[in-house]
């Protein structure tokens, strides 16, 4: 007479079994997706990162007085008036892509920016295997080791702080106004890629706008799925 009950309770078990599986294989499908989505996101901070440091070295370049500067800010960037002509490095500030946020880590000399660097503490999947210009990336602890700075030593061999201190503890010796490293192109379509990110970054804008007036605190659940989603519609348009 138990038989029908061992037959159930067998069934039960099977069925939380075929659950345990389940679970087991979308918590790494889903791990998969975010190491891949991080993975694609630190490529979008690689180019973001060198626009930013090709835009700052030319503002150093451009200056027309014989005594060189770099900006006092970023907003510097995007209209350079010191000449007779405005000028302009960067088509509008960029959103970091690990903090979704335009609110970058500022490296300084003498108060003026020489380069920026994303204020996101986790820790890179890209280890090794940089360009010659970014080989001070290696083994970085966090994306705040991923300095992006326009000035050379004074031998022209190579950036000096590529991993710079923090602004408050940067060496505030003068940069030598001499030196200012050229720009440096990003591999072909360069000025597309350029054009690309301006229109998708205008886009996630509009987007963060309306999260921002539609749910109120930053911090809630519904506000931060409406940043996630808006951003990856950015990470869409880019590809």
């Amino acid at each position: 007479m138990s038989y029908p009950f061992r037959a159930q309770g067998f069934t039960y078990i099977g069925l939380l079994m075929m659950i345990a599986i389940s679970g087991v294989g979308l918590a790494s499908i889903g791990e998969a997706w975010h190491t891949a989505a991080q993975r694609e996101k630190e490529q979008e901070l690689l180019f973001i990162g060198e626009q930013f440091r090709q835009a700052i070295a030319r503002y150093h370049q451009e200056t027309p007085s014989p005594i060189k500067e770099y900006p006092p800010t970023l907003a510097s960037l995007l209209t350079d008036k010191r000449g007779p002509k405005p000028v302009h490095y960067l088509r509008r500030i960029y959103i970091d892509p690990m903090t979704a946020s335009q609110d970058w880590g500022l490296v300084k000399e003498q108060e003026r920016i020489v380069g920026v660097y994303s204020r996101s503490k986790m820790v890179p999947f890209k280890q090794d295997n940089f360009n010659q210009s970014l080989e001070g990336f290696s083994g970085a602890k966090s994306y705040q080791d991923w300095r992006f700075v326009a000035t050379q030593k004074a031998d022209g061999g190579g950036q000096d702080n590529q991993r710079g201190l923090p602004q408050n503890d940067q060496n505030t010796s003068s940069p030598n106004p001499a030196e200012s490293p050229p720009p440096v192109n990003v591999g072909a379509g360069g000025s597309a890629n350029a054009d690309k990110y301006a229109a998708c970054g205008s886009t996630l804008d509009a987007a963060q706008v309306a999260c921002h007036a539609g749910c109120g605190a930053l911090t809630s659940p519904a506000c931060q799925s409406c940043l996630q989603a808006a951003f990856s519609s950015y990470r869409q348009c880019l590809r």
